[in-house]
């Protein structure tokens, strides 16, 4: 047993007299080193409970890592492109802002879609959200092209197609006619005529791209991913959750403080 032979020899040395903490030290590393068998044989008979130390300490580890990580992006934030020109919800003067990169054909895009629409739907003050594509297969791209297309002509129809094409993820999954796509568009009100001159647009292509290269330039290559004030949300976090974040992120964030005819970095970006 590891504790009992650990035990065993730290008697042993103790009894052989008076020896100061750095001698016994010595000592006991000396008997291990030629007796290395003893280590092995204790970590052999228990094994289940070594494994739970070493499992216990990896997984303090990485949630160090994770609050190092966390708190350097609090104090260096990721800068996304924050355009009016592109589709959002909420209020442009909200103090928190939510990038979201996401694809309309991925499961755990859906859940976390429906965590970000419901907060700005019960706090449109607290809330703004921007909508941004990282299409991981062609088709999504395609809806992500659509998406852009309806933004062009309502942003407010964008964000409804954004709800509608997750409501619909499955059905469009197999959607090869376009039948499902159709429907969802005639529903919202779309001119289709309209909508295929738009999705010639070269500022769609453009959009979509700069969407990507955004993602890969802050490291994000998996969905969804969001930035809440620039600090990363990996992954889909349910809605109790993600609203903790979110307002650990604004306890920890350093406060702005405006002078009189100043307007601080974050503020020039909602403009």
């Amino acid at each position: 047993m590891l504790k009992r032979t650990a035990l065993f020899i730290i008697v042993l040395m103790i009894a052989s007299g008076c020896v100061s903490k750095q001698t016994l030290k010595s000592q006991m590393t000396e008997v291990i080193k030629e007796n290395p068998q003893i280590i092995l044989d204790a970590m052999r008979e228990n094994n289940l409970e070594l494994l739970d130390i070493v499992e216990s300490g990896v997984d303090a580890r990485n949630e160090l890592k994770r609050e190092a990580k966390f708190q350097d992006e609090i104090n260096n934030p990721f800068k996304p492109v924050l355009s009016p020109d592109r589709a959002s919800i909420g209020d442009i003067n909200a103090p928190v802002t939510i990038v979201e990169y996401s694809d309309f054909l991925c499961p755990y895009c859906k859940k976390g879609a429906e965590v970000v629409r419901d907060l700005v739907a019960k706090k449109p003050a607290k809330y703004q959200l921007i909508y941004k594509h990282l299409p991981l297969h062609a088709e999504s791209k395609k809806l992500a092209a659509v998406f852009e297309a309806i933004a062009l002509i309502d942003k407010d129809k964008a964000f409804k197609f954004h709800d509608a094409a997750f409501q619909n993820q499955k059905k469009l999954f197999k959607d090869s006619d376009g039948k499902v796509l159709g429907k969802i568009l005639l529903e919202l009100g779309i001119d289709l005529d309209k909508l295929q001159k738009v999705l010639k647009s070269a500022t769609i292509v453009k959009n979509i791209a700069a969407d990507q290269a955004e993602a890969k330039s802050f490291g994000f290559d998996a969905t969804p991913t969001f930035l809440v004030n620039g600090v990363s949300i990996r992954g889909y976090v349910p809605t109790d959750k993600f609203e903790a974040i979110v307002e650990l992120i604004l306890e920890k964030s350093p406060k702005k403080e405006h002078t009189d005819g100043e307007i601080c970095e974050d503020c020039l970006n909602k403009m």
